[in-house]
């Protein structure tokens, strides 16, 4: 986005509406493809996400482990969430769904993680 709008010159404001976890890893090269970026940035998510919800140091050196750990917070809290209009929050759920599809772990930490996995295995049964 930052980018972007030097260049375009956008006539509206342009807000950032990500959950701002992944800005530290984000030094994108220009051989790397678009696709194999966002595919990197999901997955640096996916880390924060997981190690967020195991982590129990109030005082945790992490950036995106504070973070990730309001993000969490906030999705528990919010009102808006049912309604499906808050971002933060839908982007938290496909952040778990992303997880979900991989994780293997019958105990799993990750808000959702649990409740995705078996809807995961019906739709996988019903479409092969």
């Amino acid at each position: 986005m930052q980018a972007c709008y030097p260049k375009v010159n956008h006539e509206h404001k342009m807000d950032k509406l990500g959950l701002g976890l992944d800005e530290a890893g984000n030094q994108e090269s220009d051989t790397t493809s678009p696709h194999e970026n966002r595919r990197q940035s999901i997955q640096r998510c996916i880390q924060s996400l997981v190690h967020a919800c195991q982590c129990r140091d109030a005082n945790c050196r992490l950036p995106s482990c504070h973070k990730m750990k309001r993000v969490v917070h906030h999705s528990k809290n919010c009102k808006r969430k049912a309604n499906g209009v808050c971002p933060i929050c839908k982007q938290l759920i496909a952040l778990c769904c992303y997880h979900a599809k991989y994780c293997k772990d019958a105990r799993c930490p990750v808000p959702i993680c649990l409740n995705i996995k078996p809807a995961l295995e019906i739709e996988v049964h019903i479409y092969h």
